[in-house]
């Protein structure tokens, strides 16, 4: 068996890493094309809310003054889709000035229509069949629905294989470990490829995995979060029920609902407001210490209520939140990028597209590898050079330079 000091030495030798590279190798092969569809997808979804500003600025400009109150914003939005049922409506952020609210029509689908804060004027909604849609199943489902949401399932998993094992066939050698971190544009192109594969993969693997994990969380978001309450008990993630046998002719109304959830966070602001879509559902009222809201998680106060009787079943404040809550909270913004400004949304973009240059470059040395060798005319090894003996494996290290 080879000793820690080995690998520290002379990494290449040691059987375990030669295994981990087979392990590495053939996975990056066989999830190559999903990686580059994830990956790219994904990085321009990163900045979505821009393109989607620049392509329909009638939606995302708001007049200016006081903001109306929620109760006048549900109440518009009802007016413009009376029978439809609304999902939920968010003030305007830092990054969009306008309200937001889902809806769905029948017969349409969850639609997202923009409201100006001020005035209360549904000013229209965003097109339900348009580029980002089409990007955005893609990267959620690879447009297959429920198949393609277990298949990101798999795939953030092997994903994750592919950073631990790329960490440890990666190191080169204590005498030499500071050129993982660098490409050597003076060497071939093959070499350079090479490099580039692992400089790219050491620098951006933490995001990566980071991608992956929580790739998972939407690929499986009950489970998750159920290990997630295992592990450390959620406290405010955790959504009360209200009591049908509550129901009176004099239910409260959503004006009602929200007056009393105010009162008890007078000194913030309505952020978001979720009307309840069955018997058993809340209306929950989320309160923000800050206008427009703050950018990052777990700074919101949630108000959940009994849609029958008005009754305060929980709140729940920063404070409040266990670890495994923070936990919950972050998931979605980590994978999307969305908490710290611009700054963040450019890393994010940089770091999304990682993936598909370690898949290309991955596929670039298997090609010449495994697929260029068997060539007729090429000679056995591809360029005219002498074949290995029969039953031999190159070197997981052996690149021409």
């Amino acid at each position: 068996m080879a000793s820690p000091t080995s690998f520290l030495t002379r990494p290449q030798n040691v059987p375990l890493r030669k295994a981990l590279f087979q392990i590495h190798f053939w996975t990056g092969v066989a999830i190559c094309l999903y990686v580059v569809i994830v990956s790219t997808t994904g990085a321009v979804l990163v900045f979505r809310l821009q393109m989607q500003k620049a392509m329909f600025p009638q939606l995302f400009t708001a007049t200016a003054g006081e903001p109306a109150d929620a109760g006048t914003m549900l109440e518009r939005v009802s007016d413009a889709f009376p029978n439809g049922r609304i999902y939920g409506i968010d003030a305007p952020t830092h990054d969009r000035p306008t309200t937001l609210a889902y809806v769905e029509p029948p017969g349409q689908g969850i639609l997202a229509v923009l409201i100006d804060p001020a005035t209360g004027k549904v000013l229209g909604q965003l097109p339900k069949r348009s580029v980002f849609d089409v990007i955005g199943q893609l990267h959620g489902n690879l447009l297959a629905g429920r198949i393609g949401r277990k298949a990101n399932l798999a795939g953030s998993l092997l994903i994750l294989v592919l950073c631990v094992t790329g960490l440890v066939i990666w190191w080169p050698g204590i005498s030499t470990w500071r050129s993982g971190f660098v490409v050597n544009p003076r060497r071939s192109w093959r070499r350079i490829n090479w490099e580039l594969h692992g400089a790219v993969g050491i620098w951006t693997v933490a995001l990566i995995a980071v991608f992956a994990a929580t790739g998972i969380y939407f690929a499986a978001h009950s489970q998750v979060q159920s290990l997630v309450n295992a592990i450390s008990p959620l406290k405010t993630t955790v959504v009360p029920e209200s009591n049908p046998a509550g129901a009176t002719a004099s239910r409260p109304s959503w004006r009602q609902l929200i007056a009393r959830a105010q009162s008890r966070v007078p000194d913030q602001h309505v952020f978001r407001v979720v009307p309840p879509g069955g018997e058993r559902e809340t209306f929950q009222v989320a309160f923000s210490p800050t206008r427009p809201a703050p950018a990052a998680p777990g700074q919101l106060t949630l108000v959940y209520l009994d849609q029958y009787t008005g009754e305060i079943l929980k709140e729940a404040r920063p404070a409040d939140r266990s670890p495994g809550d923070h936990v919950m909270e972050w998931l979605a913004p980590l994978h999307v990028g969305d908490f710290g400004g611009l700054g963040v949304r450019i890393l994010w973009f940089i770091a999304g597209l990682a993936p598909a240059v370690l898949a290309v470059t991955g596929f670039v040395m298997w090609w010449l590898r495994v697929i260029r060798p068997r060539w007729p005319g090429r000679g056995v090894d591809g360029i005219g050079t002498t074949a290995k003996p029969s039953g031999t494996r190159a070197s997981p290290r052996t690149i021409p330079s």
